[in-house]
């Protein structure tokens, strides 16, 4: 596997040669951030890059990452709640030494945490903005990637035949009711890592995983980790809240157990490449949770 440290430094050349190519003056490239993704400000521009790093490896070509900054334009121009993309330089994406790129603006984040409440608002808000998009979306294309990873990880003896097994009937019942479900254009990934509370309020970002599928999915990512762990659960009740409870509880069930499994697989990629023990315990406690889900 290619070290951590040689993946930086290509992502932070691939951002310093793009920018530069575009005539964009900086001082120097700041990691912010070198997980799923790398994110580097180029100070003291007003303007962050966001490197496909992991995901990178996963989804071959730019289509994710284009579907990402055609949705942002869209939210941009109806005023939702979000990082918007960078008006200092073409967003992109930009695929440079087998790196894709893009370029958003720099914001201001707090050091206190974002108002739950708030960023259940402020996702109804990207919803509603959503609703008249008119790009095409792939539907639910995080299970669908999810089943294909699952197959792969199968094949590579990741899990015993009594996991792979409960696995599979997870995907195949998962895909099922979710298919049953009013859908929608979607965040996709809207976890508590990408609702930021910032000096121009709390706002959405990182938009790779855009899909259609149904309202729940997305409250279920903004929730499930509550709800599978046992921390927070007031957390997520505000931010149920804020988005309104017009929703359909049985369905944000089957998404928080879509939900579930969909970030399994993704941590065990992750953990390969950034290997913790707190991840392998999440890891552990998601695969428990599913088990139990199916001895009800």
């Amino acid at each position: 596997m290619e070290p951590i440290e040689t993946r930086l430094q290509l992502a932070q050349r691939a951002v310093c040669e793009v920018a530069t190519a575009h005539g964009l003056p900086f001082n120097q490239a700041v990691v912010l951030q070198n997980l799923s993704n790398v994110i580097i400000h180029l100070a003291p521009a007003s303007v962050v890059a966001r490197v496909f790093t992991t995901t990178g490896t996963v989804r071959v070509g730019e289509a994710w990452f284009a579907r990402e900054v055609a949705v942002a334009r869209h939210l941009t121009a109806a005023g939702a709640p979000i990082i918007p993309l960078s008006s200092e330089i073409e967003p992109g994406p930009h695929q440079h030494l087998g790196l894709v790129l893009s370029f958003w603006e720099f914001v201001q984040i707090l050091d206190e945490p974002f108002d739950p409440h708030q960023a259940g608002r402020a996702l109804r808000s990207c919803h509603t903005a959503l609703q008249n998009f008119q790009g095409t979306l792939p539907i639910l294309a995080l299970i669908s990637e999810a089943q294909q990873l699952l197959d792969q990880l199968i094949a590579q003896s990741e899990f015993d035949a009594a996991e792979a097994e409960m696995l599979l009937r997870v995907s195949q019942r998962v895909a099922h009711q979710m298919q049953q479900l009013p859908m929608q254009p979607l965040h996709g990934d809207p976890h508590s890592g990408n609702v930021l509370n910032t000096a121009c309020g709390v706002l959405w970002t990182d938009w790779e995983d855009v899909m259609i599928g149904p309202v729940e999915w997305d409250l279920a990512s903004l929730v499930a980790t509550p709800f599978v762990f046992g921390t927070d659960r007031d957390k997520a009740e505000a931010a149920l809240d804020g988005y309104g409870r017009s929703f359909n509880n049985e369905a944000l069930d089957w998404c928080i157990e879509a939900r579930t499994f969909v970030a399994l697989v993704w941590s065990i990629i992750l953990h390969r490449q950034h290997p913790s023990p707190e991840r392998q315990a999440r890891i552990a406690r998601r695969l428990q949770w599913l088990q139990s889900r199916e001895c009800r």
